[in-house]
């Protein structure tokens, strides 16, 4: 919440020196992040529209969510709140655990935690709040969210916003595990997360915003770390966790050929684009990969777990004529090093 009343403040800022509020986007990663910043805007007065995302409290599962609940107050069969509504979702699927897949069954485990994240936030603020407050609470969020449909600020995801442009853009939730996605395993994949966040930053012509929350709730231990594909555009000293922790150096690895930001782990090892040509001695290469080879054959290991291709193809690359030389290259480290570091230099040399 803090993050949605911190961007409707701007967006008031924006409003009051002449900026459109159909001139303003708020664009977010999945369908279930619109709920705070929908009633943010509600409290403030801010017409918004939402463009390819359903409102928070009209999604099926949220309308029997709280269907449900509704029951369950007037039963009064629980006096703990946090108890009684993982109860109560459960019987419609919900799980504390996030599902593996993405897709519909994510979206609604996304919404219905949304509504276990309203009752602990209203537990912490009332220790003795039971389900009948919950779900006057609920029933007040809902009265918020629902501003006129009139021309107003746009809510949408990045997918959504595509070939679309605002004066001003506020991509939010831009922390790691949303963008990119935990699902996000390959190397391809990240690369389109990537992608789907030049989409929305790009969105802007002339203001653009990029936030996320240390934590998910109010209280939480704030470990949330900005997406990485912040890194070439955040300082060196820039905090990108939480202000009251150390700040951290972000490295960031360019290609040595074209010098552009290098996202994905294959190419941070290569030190260089796919794309980008090759300026390693292919003799060598092969000649290092027949000795991977043998080394992988006498330990009776995959030949990966000597060392990888794009290791191998960076030493051909760099050429290291020493072990502090060869320690520097990604994918050599203090153990291979050790093991292996002599041999490698008798090869090169």
């Amino acid at each position: 919440m803090a993050e949605a009343n911190g961007t409707v403040a701007q967006i008031i800022t924006l409003r009051d020196q002449g900026v459109p509020l159909r001139e303003m986007a708020i664009l977010f990663r999945i369908n279930a992040q619109s709920e705070a910043f929908e009633e943010a805007l509600g409290q403030h007065g801010i017409a918004y529209v939402l463009r390819g995302v359903e409102r928070f409290f009209e999604r099926p599962e949220v309308r029997q969510a709280i269907t449900l609940l509704r029951g369950a107050a007037r039963s009064g069969s629980c006096d703990d709140l946090l108890a009684e509504i993982t109860t109560v979702l459960g019987t419609i699927g919900y799980s504390a655990k996030a599902p593996a897949r993405a897709g519909a069954v994510r979206d609604k485990w996304e919404s219905l935690h949304a509504l276990v994240s309203m009752a602990k936030d209203l537990a912490a603020d009332k220790p003795d709040a039971t389900v009948a407050g919950l779900v006057e609470d609920l029933e007040r969020r809902a009265g918020n969210a629902h501003a006129p449909a009139a021309e107003g600020v746009t809510l949408a995801t990045l997918h959504s916003s595509k070939g679309l442009e605002w004066d001003a853009v506020f991509c939010v939730g831009m922390h790691e595990g949303m963008l990119p996605s935990t699902h996000a395993k390959t190397d391809s994949e990240v690369e389109e997360e990537r992608r789907l966040f030049y989409v929305g930053i790009t969105r802007a012509r002339a203001h653009l915003s990029v936030s996320w929350a240390a934590s998910r709730n109010p209280g939480g231990r704030g470990n949330r770390k900005a997406t990485r594909f912040l890194d070439p555009l955040l300082p060196n000293d820039h905090p990108s966790n939480t202000a009251d922790r150390p700040a951290k150096k972000r490295r960031v690895t360019r290609c040595r050929v074209c010098n552009s930001v290098l996202y994905t782990v294959d190419d941070r090892k290569r030190r260089r684009c796919a794309d980008c040509p090759s300026t390693y001695d292919e003799g060598l290469y092969e000649l290092l990969r027949d000795w991977r080879t043998g080394e992988a054959s006498v330990q009776k290991l995959p030949a990966y777990c000597v060392f990888t291709d794009a290791t191998l193809m960076s030493i051909a690359e760099e050429r290291p004529q020493d072990l502090s030389a060869l320690a520097r290259i990604t994918g050599v480290g203090k153990t291979k090093l050790d093991r292996y570091g002599q041999e490698l230099l008798s090869l090169l040399n």
